[in-house]
């Protein structure tokens, strides 16, 4: 297995490296890794507010989507854990441990640089921070286990991995929304 100790985007051939659901791991990476801001998100023809009658809910300020991480659907969170750990449980008893390990050692060395916090001593960003890497560990475990066709059994994950790989984070149900914002909200950088 490669060893890498600094990586600014997915080394070449890392597809082929992690074998089946590589190519669906190295496309989120690469796209999380080109996302500065995010362009359209499903529903959207521009990153704006989402109007009532669309699936998501775009909350476009750092503020607001740091103070909703608290009121996330616990159950959603717990269905995620369930799911990264399924993923995990079915990728260690198909000997793919290095694989694994591989996915989640590339994943987390090319989203810290671009998670730090704008103001390394703001707390708030900080958790928003933690928040995106626990959720990009969980799509590319449940990604890699399941490959593109995938045992992701409703869609979750690899929607979830679409938002990620366009810019946006889901931040998750909150009061029957599913509220996204763009990456740059999350670090506290201003928006045009």
């Amino acid at each position: 297995m490669a060893r890498h100790f600094e990586l600014s985007e997915p080394p070449a051939g890392l597809a082929g490296e992690l074998g089946q659901g590589g190519d669906r791991v190295e496309r989120l990476l690469h796209g999380f890794c080109e996302a500065t801001r995010p362009s359209t998100a499903p529903g959207f023809t521009s990153p704006a507010p989402a109007r009532p009658a669309t699936r998501f809910t775009v909350v476009l300020d750092r503020g607001t989507a740091a103070a909703t991480m608290d009121l996330v659907d616990p159950g959603w969170l717990a269905d995620l854990d369930r799911r990264r750990a399924a993923a995990r449980s079915r990728l260690l008893e198909a000997g793919r441990e290095d694989q694994l390990e591989l996915a989640e050692h590339v994943a987390m060395l090319v989203a810290t640089p671009r998670l730090d916090p704008a103001d390394p001593e703001d707390a708030e960003a900080r958790a928003v921070s933690g928040a995106l890497l626990w959720l990009i560990g969980t799509v590319v475990a449940g990604a890699l286990a399941g490959g593109d066709g995938g045992d992701d059994e409703d869609g979750t994950l690899a929607e979830l991995a679409d938002l990620l790989e366009s810019g946006w984070w889901p931040i998750g149900r909150v009061n029957g929304r599913f509220l996204i914002t763009p990456y740059t909200a999350a670090r506290g950088e201003p928006r045009d």
